[in-house]
């Protein structure tokens, strides 16, 4: 895993807060959350085109940011971050936040995210300069579907990183619903493996291994176009993305509730994806393509759900109920 500066969000339950980048505060970051890694790469660019000059005409260029604010849109259909660090910095200066704001974005293309191994790049990412001076970053589908292939091959253990211990299980919170979608999860993976749609490694720890085969899970139906675009599925993959988002802030004993509200949330989308898109039955017959990559979305919630209940609640994630 890599580090990088990253205040404490903790405090926002969905995983849409405003993280800020700041080199003064050291935590470790998870391979594969986005907000992070999108934060390093906007303190390249405003580093590039505003602190080194790299601007004509008379305005000063402000000094550059100890911290970027950078919060999720609340629009579940799509992966959209969002910063106001322009008219942050133009408190601080004489430029203009809309020219502030587009130098940025004509250094962007350049950044390069910290983990080298992280595989989202700038051209993954569709920017725009809203009025007065917002930077909206929209991850385009092939971005997503990369990212997708990406996490259900991670491993959620932990691994040889110094760790201050579990949080004190909270007796008094009510995991039955979170268990629950978590042993769906592991059902729905042991039947599609039986019907041979999938199959699951043997798993180097307990619980429900890896999805081996297909290597490669048909995530797109076109170039450009996500082949899970069903409302549901589009909110699924938003709370994934939000739930490795906030495994990126720091939390204590005493903000276990949050943990319980990111698992709380990542179960209930699961459970509305569940009911609204069908997995099993037909679909494998007419469209064994979508039938893989609906179970490719059940593997990544399976797995974001056992880190949840066994690392940061406390508890245990079972198999079967």
């Amino acid at each position: 895993m890599g580090w990088l500066g990253l205040s404490n969000c903790a405090g926002d339950p969905t995983g849409l807060a405003q993280p800020t980048l700041s080199p003064a505060h050291l935590i470790m970051v998870e391979p594969l959350a986005i907000a992070p890694q999108l934060l390093a790469q906007l303190q390249q660019a405003i580093t590039s085109r505003l602190a080194s000059g790299d601007r004509s005409g008379a305005s000063v260029p402000p000094p550059v940011p100890p911290s970027i604010p950078l919060y999720r849109a609340k629009d579940t259909q799509s992966i959209v971050y969002i910063s106001p660090v322009a008219l942050q910095l133009a408190k601080q200066g004489s430029m203009p936040p809309m020219e502030i704001a587009q130098a940025i974005a004509e250094g962007f293309p350049d950044s390069r995210p910290p983990n080298l191994a992280f595989p989202i790049r700038s051209h993954h990412w569709s920017l725009s300069v809203i009025p007065p001076g917002k930077l909206y970053l929209e991850l385009t589908d092939p971005g997503i579907a990369i990212w997708l292939q990406q996490a259900i091959a991670w491993d959620l253990q932990p691994d040889a990183t110094p760790d201050p211990g579990p949080l004190r299980p909270a007796e008094s919170l009510d995991l039955f619903p979170i268990q629950y979608a978590h042993a769906r999860c592991c059902a729905l993976l042991r039947l599609a493996q039986r019907e041979g749609l999938i199959t699951l490694e043997t798993p180097a720890h307990p619980g429900i291994a890896s999805v081996t085969a297909p290597n490669l899970i048909p995530w797109l139906e076109s170039p450009t176009h996500l082949k899970t675009h069903h409302p549901a599925e589009r909110a699924l993959i938003s709370r994934a993305i939000a739930t490795l988002d906030a495994f990126s802030s720091p939390v204590s004993s005493s903000q276990i509730t949050s943990r319980f509200a990111v698992a709380t949330l990542l179960s209930q989308d699961f459970l509305t994806f569940y009911a609204q898109c069908q997995i099993l039955g037909s679909v494998p017959s007419q469209d064994p393509d979508l039938a893989q990559a609906r179970l490719g979305l059940i593997s990544l919630t399976q797995k974001l759900l056992k880190r949840l209940l066994e690392k940061e609640l406390s508890s245990f994630a079972p198999l079967e109920l």
